[in-house]
């Protein structure tokens, strides 16, 4: 899901991803015709900073083979259906923050459908074993009025732009948009587009939520709304907010220009729950401060009950960090398990910072205009 953005579920998991079933024959980029391998490029990872980013990246994979261990353990699953509900709330991220359907996105980031619902399945069995179903339940009802400002918590839409310079323009893009089959809305924001925030997104805007837009956008709220979702509105007037021509005053009026809007989703408002929203609260809870130490207790218990044996000795330094943890454990007369925070597993489906890519989608705030 900042850690702020996807980046428990997907820029760590992008780094681990390289080291996972790699193929020696695999070319991940070309030199003037010579090949780079991924296997060329997991050793160079591995050998990054001295060695660390290899340690820390089989410490993470090792901690999740603990926590997969601990829940089959404790007889904790996770069903299909709940990483549907999380796969199916991060796609109205991605397309929010990208401008791209599921598909096209997975493409881009060379991340797999089954690989993202491995790792969603990895986050709901990590908060199932460490937050008791109690404190859950207390922190959703203390936060009930926190859960209202997020966009899927409301009457809201996903929707896109195009904006041109004349009215012409407007009424002939919107004639083809109206009556091709083939007409594609976010080719042509990318391609003719005078919005130089959005047109890399094809026009996407992001999230509007109703009741929520600025003063100066009442119009278009009532057009947005007024609209279901893979509907285009007429064109509508907008004035330039770029600076003035030359010989024009400050505080002249901005010639005209002409925007037509597409709603990519209508999302109907709905009674806010904690079954809808255990993502976030999973999330929250593990980002409050008064929960870091007991989370990071769990882990660093979870890693000293293991016994781990480390075959390569680049990482005979990552295996008498965890002999060391097993010492000290052995020296308490009761060590007691408490719940922690997934520092390898972590993410969420819906992410908060940072527009998809590497590190993931983010969720926005209330009203947020996506840009650049």
């Amino acid at each position: 899901m900042g850690k702020r953005a996807l980046v428990g579920l997907l820029a760590a998991v992008l780094w681990v991803a390289g080291g996972c079933g790699r193929q020696k024959s695999k070319v991940v980029a070309r030199v003037n015709e010579r090949p780079i391998t991924k296997e060329q490029l997991w050793e160079t990872l591995e050998r990054g900073e001295n060695g660390e980013a290899g340690r820390r990246a089989l410490d993470a994979l090792i901690v999740r083979q603990l926590v997969r261990q601990e829940a089959q353990k404790r007889g904790i699953k996770v069903s299909p259906e709940e990483v549907q509900v999380r796969l199916e709330g991060l796609k109205d991220y991605v397309l929010a923050g990208a401008g791209k359907d599921f598909a096209s996105w997975l493409e881009d980031t060379g991340l797999t459908e089954e690989y993202l619902s491995d790792r969603l399945s990895l986050q709901i069995l990590t908060s199932k074993l460490v937050i008791p179903d109690r404190d859950r339940k207390e922190y959703f009802e203390t936060n009930k009025e926190r859960l209202k400002e997020l966009p899927h918590n409301n009457e809201s839409v996903i929707y896109r732009q195009v904006i041109v310079a004349t009215k012409p323009e407007a009424e002939a893009l919107h004639k083809e948009l109206a009556t091709s089959e083939t007409a594609d809305f976010a080719k042509i924001a990318g391609d003719k587009s005078l919005d130089p925030m959005t047109r890399s997104r094809g026009g996407m805007m992001g999230w509007a939520v109703k009741g929520k837009m600025s003063p100066s956008d009442q119009e278009l709220e009532k057009v947005l709304f007024s609209l279901k979702s893979g509907e285009i509105s007429e064109p509508l007037p907008l004035r330039s907010a770029t600076a003035p021509p030359a010989g024009r005053g400050e505080g002249e009026q901005q010639p005209e220009m002409w925007r037509i809007v597409k709603v990519e989703k209508h999302i109907a408002p709905h009674e806010i729950t904690l079954e809808g929203n255990a993502d976030v609260i999973e999330e929250w809870m593990m980002s409050d401060p008064q929960f870091q130490r007991p989370l990071q207790e769990f882990f660093d218990n979870l890693r000293a009950s293991a016994k781990v044996e480390f075959l390569d000795p680049r990482y005979r330094s990552l295996g008498k960090a965890y002999e060391k943890r097993r010492e000290m454990q052995q020296r308490t007369v009761s060590p007691t398990p408490v719940p922690a925070t997934p520092g390898a597993p972590g993410g969420t489906a819906r992410e908060r910072g940072g527009a998809p890519g590497p590190e993931g989608p983010r969720r926005p705030a209330v009203g947020e205009k996506r840009s650049g």
